[in-house]
This record gives C-alpha cells, sequence and structure tokens, in this order.
C-alpha cells in the first residue's frame, strides 16, 4: 500500500473538523449538523477494532447517527479497521457510495504554473465577505447550511488559506488550502457557471499552493469524486496524478 496513505488521510481528517467526534475503539464518529459526508461519517482507522464485537460496535454508530437523525456512514479509506468493514457493512445492508479519487502533485510545480493573462487571483488567511458568499451561499452550502461551513472552516485555527481568483473586482471563483507539513490539502473548489472555461479553478490552485509552499508545505493533495470530469480534467491538466481511493458505505 502507498506508505503516504496513513500521513494523508489524518492530514485529511484533521483538514474538516467536525462540531462533535466521539471516538469508539479505534473509530471516531464524526457529527457536523449534516453538512458534508466527511463531516458527517466514521472514520474507523487506522486503530485496531476487535472484530468479535463489530455487530455491538456498529449498534452503537448507528445509535449515535439515529440520535442525531442522520443516517450511519462509514468512510471507507485503505486504512480503514478492520480490514473486512467494508464486507461486514455490506453484508449488513449498507450501499456502497460516492467513490472518491485522491491525487496528488508536488506543491512547487502547481504554484509555478502560469495562469491565464487579465486574471486576478491571491489567498488570504482570512476569508473576505466575497469568499464566503460563493463559497457558501452562492455555491453549495446555502442557509443554515452556510453558518455550520464557516464555523466549521474557524476551528481550523489559523491553517487555513483562503484562495480566489476572477477578472474584475470580485472573485468567481474559491478554493480552500489547509496545512499540516509537508503535505497541504486543497478543497472547497468552486467557480461560478458563468465563469467557467476562463482558467479561474487553475488560478485558484497556484494561488493556493504558493501560500501553502510559504508555509512549509511540499506536497499537495485532494479528493474529488469520480462523476465529476471537469474536475478530473483540471487537476491532471494541472499536474495531480491519482494515489489511491475510496467510498462510503451508508445504511439502507
Amino acid at each position: 500500500m502507498d506508505t503516504d496513505v496513513e500521513t494523508i488521510e489524518r492530514a485529511a481528517f484533521d483538514a474538516w473538523p467536525a462540531v462533535e467526534v466521539q471516538e469508539l475503539g479505534g473509530w471516531r464518529l464524526r457529527f457536523n449538523h449534516g453538512v458534508t459526508n466527511r463531516g458527517n461519517s466514521v472514520w474507523p482507522g487506522p486503530g485496531r477494532v476487535d472484530e468479535r464485537g463489530i455487530d455491538e460496535a456498529l449498534d452503537a454508530v448507528e445509535a449515535f447517527y439515529r440520535e442525531r437523525e442522520c443516517p450511519a456512514l462509514f468512510q471507507l479509506t485503505p486504512i480503514a479497521q478492520p480490514s473486512s468493514l467494508d464486507a461486514m457493512l455490506e453484508a449488513r445492508g449498507y450501499q456502497k457510495v460516492l467513490p472518491v479519487h485522491v491525487q496528488s502533485a508536488e506543491a512547487l510545480s502547481i504554484a509555478e504554473l502560469p495562469v491565464g493573462a487579465g486574471l486576478r487571483s491571491g489567498c488570504d488567511d482570512v476569508p473576505s465577505a466575497a469568499w464566503a458568499d460563493l463559497a457558501t451561499h452562492r455555491g453549495r452550502y446555502t442557509g443554515g447550511a452556510a453558518d455550520v461551513f464557516l464555523a466549521m472552516l474557524g476551528r481550523l485555527n489559523g491553517r487555513a488559506g483562503f484562495a480566489w481568483a476572477g477578472s474584475g473586482s470580485e472573485p468567481t471563483a474559491t478554493g480552500l488550502a489547509v496545512v499540516a507539513p509537508p503535505w497541504a490539502g486543497i478543497f472547497a473548489m468552486r467557480t461560478l457557471a458563468a465563469a467557467r472555461g476562463r482558467g479561474l479553478g487553475r488560478a485558484v490552485l497556484v494561488a493556493a499552493a504558493r501560500w501553502a509552499v510559504g508555509r512549509g508545505a511540499r506536497h499537495l493533495y485532494l479528493q474529488v469524486e469520480h462523476d465529476n470530469p471537469a474536475a478530473l480534467s483540471l487537476y491532471r491538466n494541472a499536474g495531480f496524478t491519482p494515489r489511491y481511493g475510496y467510498h462510503y458505505r451508508k445504511a439502507r
């Protein structure tokens, strides 16, 4: 197995801090008021879990999420324990959903990429009002979900960079970088539909990479769903390469 998987997965866990995390053996049960799958799923590993008590542990997981009115959801990465967990969940009736590619690139190589003429970009230590609006209300986090998402970003305690790009006075594309040297994760990439196809996504990646390099990152990782061809093309053309995959198992 890729020797960096555990390092990346630990960094990614810390980069997306749910409002509530409960330990259960080697598992961590996350709850974030229903906002994002990662924030509301079990991260099972890499601590050891006694397979003899797996049914009792699964009962406890399902009770945890039932009390919070969320479906039980497991994020199954290559380090998930026990190694037979995926098969156990399938036998219990859990549905396989949301397959994800984890990709990586050298941070400096992304930071040195050219961007389109006439584009403005940057990466700030604090999100501007325009960044927050584009990333939430004009993106996937509307209504109360916006407050939950922004509160999660506040728990990053200075480890986040808020990247943006545009061709005018206001950003029309945003992204998030979270450092855990020598790695930095790229998250929450968003370009307004009317502004797509102009190189703004690449400009955001470059701004985020420059910010991360300045804070000790040598490598970048990101997570992208299999059914997102535009994002897959962006990352491939920028120089990201696949490292491993994961998926979720969701209680029916």
